[in-house]
């Protein structure tokens, strides 16, 4: 996997989970406020996570590991 498509696929779970945020309110009769809280909170820290290697991967490297694939 090259380093685009691995932020293209990162970029998609992030929309992803951004419109499962969009949608998660509409759940709370079924699943409750405690657990639409949850995964609201479990979901932002997700895309929080993403953003970061996001970022990690687009920072040119310091210095050349030495392995090859």
């Amino acid at each position: 996997m090259t380093l685009e498509e691995g932020l293209e696929l990162i970029e998609h779970y992030k929309k992803g989970l951004k419109k499962f945020l969009e949608t998660l309110p509409e759940q709370s009769v079924q699943l409750g406020s405690e657990m639409i809280n949850a995964l609201t909170l479990n979901s932002k820290n997700e895309i929080s996570n993403l953003e970061s290697i996001e970022k990690a991967l687009k920072r040119p490297a310091k210095y050349e590991s030495g392995l090859s694939e």
